[in-house]
């Protein structure tokens, strides 16, 4: 004999909402734009290289943004400088596995527009029809926090000067808690329920914490992503022990060891020397084409260059 029974339960689901750094929660979302070179050194010769202008907060939609920019560039392949106080984890670790398949190289630094004021280095007046600027790169007081490196360890090469500043600390995953009411139809057979039917019949919005604590799995895919992308996962370490309300600044000579950088040049070298080889140093392209056009190095680069190793 069957007994037909109807019930409503309520269930309480946590999702992780996103994940981030807490305190760069409302800044600007990040804009990637094609930059003309406007550097005085190439002017003259109309040969100014070309590149990718990456800054402001990573959103989940940034990894959208990026990937139409270069649909829409082909088969070109500029470097990006990026410039970004962090911001979604996934979005960043999304872009840094686009910009890998990509063969892109990427330097931490800003871009500069002759028709800006200095306060505001990329401005309405500076941006074309086509979304473009004309501009330099430099690095003083640019940064890349918090989810920026993630983004940046996906670049073949990948450089920033000691007037620009790398730093990580703790991931913050924000969780909502949303309240799902199913009702389900079951039937009873010699004393065993057996399920019919299960209908979701409400969802209430509860509310939402953030914790900086990893899972097993969260922290396994952080290593294996850290793996593929050829960087030392003792970076994982430097992230975990720092908390999420400060930042653990990497110095250059710390960041060639964690093997976060490729070398100790600047922005301004990077996009100039764009068409290097792959895997070969910035520094071994300005020594091969100093004699032709002269290029703004860090002075340290020529120290170290050889300690450092090319992208694997």
């Amino acid at each position: 004999m069957a007994l037909w029974l109807l019930t409503v339960i309520s269930l309480l689901v946590l999702s992780p909402a996103s994940a981030g750094a807490a305190e760069v929660t409302g800044g600007q979302p990040m804009q990637f734009r094609l930059v003309h070179g406007d550097m005085g050194q190439c002017r003259g010769d109309s040969i100014c290289p070309d590149w990718i202008s990456a800054e402001g907060q990573i959103m989940a939609d940034s990894p959208r943004k990026l990937q139409k920019l270069l649909k829409k560039l082909g088969n070109r392949k500029l470097p990006i400088v990026v410039s970004s106080p962090g911001g979604d984890v996934k979005a960043a670790m999304e872009m840094a596995h686009t910009i890998r398949k990509q063969k892109l190289s990427i330097a931490v630094g800003r871009t500069r527009s002759r028709a800006c004021p200095y306060a505001e280095p990329i401005c309405p007046a500076a941006v074309a029809k086509d979304g473009s600027i004309k501009g330099e790169p430099y690095s003083a007081g640019a940064i890349c926090f918090s989810a920026c490196p993630l983004f940046f360890t996906g670049g073949i090469q990948r450089v920033f000067s000691p007037f620009a500043l790398m730093g990580v600390h703790q991931i913050t995953t924000t969780y909502s808690e949303v309240r799902v009411q199913y009702r389900t139809e079951y039937e009873m057979v010699d004393g065993k329920r057996k399920i019919i039917s299960k209908k979701e019949i409400g969802r209430k919005f509860v509310g939402k914490y953030d914790t900086t604590k990893l899972d097993k799995a969260q922290k396994a895919r952080l290593v294996g992503f850290l793996g593929k992308m050829g960087v030392d996962n003792a970076l994982v370490d430097l992230m975990l022990g720092t908390d999420p309300n400060g930042i653990h600044l990497i110095s250059q000579m710390d960041a060639l060891k964690l093997k976060l950088t490729t070398e100790p040049v600047d922005a301004l070298a990077l996009v100039t020397l764009y068409d290097c080889r792959s895997h070969q140093l910035v520094a071994d392209c300005v020594e091969q084409t100093r004699s032709d056009s002269p290029v703004a190095v860090s002075s340290s680069s020529q120290e170290v260059r050889r300690a450092s190793s090319g992208e694997k």
